[in-house]
């Protein structure tokens, strides 16, 4: 049996969210509407993506990468993924895309992964859904998975190129539902499954420990908290540090302001909160922020305990000297609006006790999260996004040349090869992104480890569209007269070309 006090908490929220305790109408037709609009965002995004990867408009960072680290995890323990210059576990600390192995068994590849992709995130409004439906009713429910649906941040990260990351976003909600409702083993898994997807998503799940202790869920809280610290540091300080002897977490850079360590930086946040604070008061700062809340009208901000989900992640993006890491079109984000969009089931929770106010925060919510796509989205709603190049919708001349220079490079050749070819070619042990291995490239962990093998490279594809001054005069030095490649094929500002064998 359930405690008497969780069963009397539920049955207020059930009165609190249907007027005078009877049964909400329609509850059926709100899950309908659920089912049709996640069948229309799958098949919209999945197939919007299956043109991207099609059409040569996806790059070598990040799916390239991420591909090949799957393709090898199904072949190799430790290998070494070429794109990047660095290990499986040196690259990110990711076991999760153990479970996408099987898959690669089978054949699959990018075209896969980004539907995976698109699945995880548009599954997360089930966990959204059902959550919200217990505070507040099914058709308030509804609203706020309409908004995930079509939030902006969780459009472009449709868009954007497979993370492991984003499997933590249904797992994460997943798990916030099943602690709401005591139901331990489930949540630990989706924990796990959470921890699994990227080293600092430990940073979130920790926060959700913190949320679980003030919400008087002690003992759950600080296992939470503890068993998500701990992974952090066996991942970060231990394992990534295996990866990379001799050398911090390659990520480290990007907090260079604060320290050359995970730990420098760790205190130096604490040390000097000026730095923090400047951070938030930047106007792309402010603008992100507008960006992540507007789907929701700003409601989240009503139940600020859930926002602290959001929190470490929020910091960890405004601290970052890339400045990518605040711009909704990356995956930068994905925990952020986890925190933010259980906020919004919280705050329905608390708008649920007077039953006028709710619709009309219903209707507010989808229509400001509608507002918010045709201002911000890559969807078909904001023409500007859809038709800007963003998505790659049709072949070209040249797009239908390469795909026919991929098929003539044997499967175990290696290859260098440009930036948005490199996608269809990874599924090899030695693959780089050009102007790699001659010229270094965002390649490693320093100017020269790991060392790149020139002679490894038996075949360039090369969109020359992708060319500049030095990547042409490197290519000139190796096709031409006296150079160890000799060209197969150049046309349509497309490039194969093979290494000539001394006889």
């Amino acid at each position: 049996m359930r405690p008497t006090s969780e069963v009397s908490e539920r049955a207020a929220r059930a009165v609190a969210g249907r007027p005078g305790g009877a049964r909400e109408r329609g509850p059926r037709a709100a899950a309908l509407v659920l089912v049709a609009a996640l069948v229309g965002y799958v098949g919209l995004f999945g197939w919007l993506t299956w043109l991207q990867q099609a059409n040569f408009g996806t790059f070598d960072f990040d799916l390239g990468v991420f591909d090949q680290e799957i393709w090898l995890a199904a072949h190799h323990w430790d290998a070494l993924i070429t794109i990047r210059g660095l290990t499986l576990w040196a690259n990110h600390v990711n076991p999760i895309v153990y479970l996408l192995v099987p898959f690669y068994w089978l054949g699959a590849g990018p075209h896969v992964v980004y539907l995976v992709q698109v699945v995880a995130l548009a599954g997360a409004a089930v966990p959204l859904w059902l959550l919200t439906r217990e505070r507040a009713g099914a058709w308030s429910a509804t609203a706020v998975a309409v908004a995930w649906l079509a939030s902006p941040a969780v459009e472009w990260m449709s868009w954007w190129s497979f993370q492991p990351e984003y499997l933590a976003v249904p797992a994460l909600i997943a798990a916030y539902w099943f602690a709401d409702r005591r139901r331990w083993i489930s949540y630990g898994i989706c924990v796990a499954l959470a921890l699994a997807t990227k080293e600092d998503a430990a940073l979130a799940v920790a926060a959700l420990g913190i949320v679980l202790v003030a919400r008087h869920r002690v003992r759950a809280g600080l296992v939470t908290v503890a068993a998500a610290m701990a992974w952090f540091l066996v991942a970060v300080e231990v394992i990534m540090r295996a990866a990379t002897p001799g050398a911090a977490p390659f990520f480290v850079y990007q907090y260079s302001a604060l320290g050359s360590s995970v730990t420098q930086v760790a205190l130096n946040v604490v040390r000097r909160p000026l730095i923090l604070l400047d951070a938030l008061a930047r106007a792309a700062t402010r603008r992100y922020l507008v960006q992540l809340l507007a789907p929701t009208a700003f409601l989240a901000l009503v139940a600020p305990l859930a926002l602290v989900i959001a929190l470490p992640t929020l910091i960890e993006n405004v601290l970052n000297n890339q400045g990518y890491t605040t711009d909704i079109h990356y995956q930068y984000s994905a925990l952020l609006v986890v925190g933010i969009f259980l906020a919004l089931a919280e705050a329905f929770g608390r708008l649920a006790r007077v039953p006028r106010l709710r619709v009309v925060a219903s209707l507010v919510v989808v229509v400001a999260a509608l507002a918010a796509n045709v201002a911000w989205s890559p969807s078909p709603l904001d023409a500007s996004a859809y038709h800007g190049g963003y998505w790659a919708l049709s072949g070209s001349p040249r797009t239908r040349e390469l795909a026919r220079l991929v098929a003539r490079v044997p499967a175990s050749a290696g290859v260098s090869a440009s930036y948005d070819v490199v996608p269809h070619l990874a599924h090899r042990d030695v693959i780089y992104s050009w102007p790699n291995p001659w010229i270094r490239t965002n390649y490693g962990v320093s100017a020269s480890q790991p060392a790149e093998p020139i002679g490894a490279v038996d075949y360039l594809v090369v969109d020359e569209t992708t060319l500049d001054a030095t990547g042409r005069a490197l290519l000139q030095r190796l096709v031409g007269p006296g150079g160890p490649f000799r060209v197969v094929v150049e046309r349509d500002q497309a490039l194969l070309a093979v290494r000539q064998r001394v006889r």
